[in-house]
């Protein structure tokens, strides 16, 4: 029997994806191209806004559970590079993805192949150096982004920055601190950097709880959260940021 990822949504998502859906839907688009698309969530909120594309993650476990609940009509989902897809598309997602490559601007240079000139990048990194922690360890990470760092990075990539928000005050500030004390000790220097990228898709630090959260975490009970984030965009406070690029020329 195939073994599938159990997805279940924590805070942190769900607070990140809803600073995604908001840029997302200022722009005009309805094909989409998700680098890193774990479990297949965020394909499967966009194909029910009638958004349509492809998904890509470098984990056969996380590709197998996106393909389980994605609506593969309008998504197809494969276990791929950036370079591997074909064709080039109106926006392009990348969400916690560039903290995990060794040449970030090479990495970006790559998705600005797959934006279309006039379309949109949308990142999403975790923020700020001073708050590296074991999570950060466990899921391959090699750096936490400052804001004025990430912006640099997508210039010299060849992309326009239109804005960089801070996403997550206060509720992911608070969940941080849990994430890192329920995986000390689980970061072990044997395991290889790229296995614990390719495992961080579909990581869940309490998989047992994951009823649970589908409970207590959703979008109604998150709405309050979401408000209140909004009013720490501008700032540093947050845990990630979400920047959106413009691609202003054609194939990079």
């Amino acid at each position: 029997m195939e073994h599938r990822l159990a997805w279940y949504p924590t805070p942190s998502y769900l607070v990140k994806r809803k600073a995604i859906v908001e840029f997302l839907e200022k722009v005009p688009v309805r094909r989409v191209l998700e680098v890193g698309c774990g479990a297949g969530d965020l394909l499967r909120f966009l194909a029910g806004r009638g958004y349509a594309g492809v998904g890509i993650d470098l984990s056969a476990e996380a590709v197998a559970a996106a393909r389980a609940i994605a609506d593969l009509s309008r998504f197809r989902v494969e276990q791929a590079e950036v370079d591997d897809v074909s064709g080039i598309f109106e926006v392009v997602i990348a969400s916690e993805v560039l903290e995990h490559c060794l040449d970030d601007v090479a990495f970006l240079r790559k998705l600005r192949r797959k934006t279309a000139e006039g379309g949109r990048l949308i990142l999403t990194v975790p923020a700020r150096m001073a708050k590296w922690g074991a999570n950060d360890e466990l899921c391959g990470h090699l750096r936490r982004y400052e804001r004025e760092e990430l912006r640099a990075r997508l210039v010299e990539a060849g992309f326009e920055p239109l804005t960089v928000v801070s996403y997550g005050v206060p509720i992911y500030n608070l969940m941080k601190p849990f994430y890192d004390r329920a995986v000390v000790g689980k970061v072990t220097e044997v395991e290889l950097l790229e296995r614990r990228t390719e495992k961080s898709g579909g990581m869940r630090l309490l998989p047992r709880l994951g009823g649970l959260f589908a409970l207590l975490f959703n979008d109604v009970t998150m709405y309050p959260f979401y408000l209140i984030q909004r009013l720490f965009y501008r700032t540093d406070l947050g845990n990630g940021y979400v920047a959106v690029a413009l691609n202003p020329r054609g194939e990079g």
